[in-house]
């Protein structure tokens, strides 16, 4: 049983991840709010929903077992909590590079509300948290069912990085770096949400950033 987990599971992450994206990138970005939303909306669907479906239909299991629960079982190591100050100041220094600017944000207006300021962000969070129980849950978990955690996690990190090889060399790279400490923080407290906190964080303080530093685009202040 363990190892047709774990082939489903590398299926899974195979597939899912493909239909997503050629569903959500069907059309050729435009960077209007709508189809971002969507874009994320997709992503919740394939990676969040359709994967719940598979571990209660498939496995006959919960979504804890693949470390989509609230026990610890351990807390994050000290050093992790030192990853958040220097996840805000990289992002503060790196957001106005042109390169960055070129991508983000990625809702692609000249103006922002308030409104969609809070839209965007909570979307970002919904989208992660399905994103990490894809990769580091499901995947994760169902691959420490036949392999060592080292071996699991290089398993984790290629297809993580292949994930991101459409975004170019410097995001796929910078990927699988961090996704090795995502993984070594799941596999230490036994859920996901370390690594949910670590990348909302990189995700939201780097559209902030670069929604400040775009030179056409602003924030209205009562909108």
């Amino acid at each position: 049983m363990d190892q047709i987990e774990f082939i489903v599971a590398i299926l899974w992450a195979v597939i899912g991840f493909a239909g997503y994206y050629f569903l959500a990138h069907r059309k050729s970005a435009s960077g209007k709010a709508r189809e971002v939303l969507a874009q994320r909306g997709w992503g919740v669907f394939f990676m969040g929903f359709v994967t719940m479906l598979i571990i209660f239909l498939v496995f006959k299991d919960k979504p804890a077992s693949y470390g989509f629960g609230f026990s610890f079982l351990l807390p994050p190591p000290w050093w992790s909590y030192l990853i958040l100050p220097l996840i805000i100041t990289a992002n503060y220094f790196q957001s106005s590079l042109p390169a960055n600017l070129a991508m983000y944000p990625q809702i692609r207006i000249e103006k922002w509300s308030g409104k969609l300021l809070a839209l965007s962000g909570l979307s970002w969070i919904a989208f992660l948290v399905a994103y990490e129980f894809f990769f580091r849950g499901f995947l994760l978990f169902a691959s420490l069912t036949v392999l060592d955690p080292w071996p699991a996690i290089a398993l984790n990190c290629s297809l993580y990085g292949f994930a991101h090889f459409y975004k170019g060399p410097g995001e796929t790279f910078g990927a699988i770096i961090v996704g090795v400490l995502l993984c070594y923080l799941t596999i230490h407290t036994g859920n996901i949400w370390s690594a949910v906190v670590i990348h909302s964080l990189m995700a939201l303080s780097n559209e902030w950033f670069s929604l400040s530093a775009h030179p056409k685009m602003k924030l209205l202040r009562n909108g």
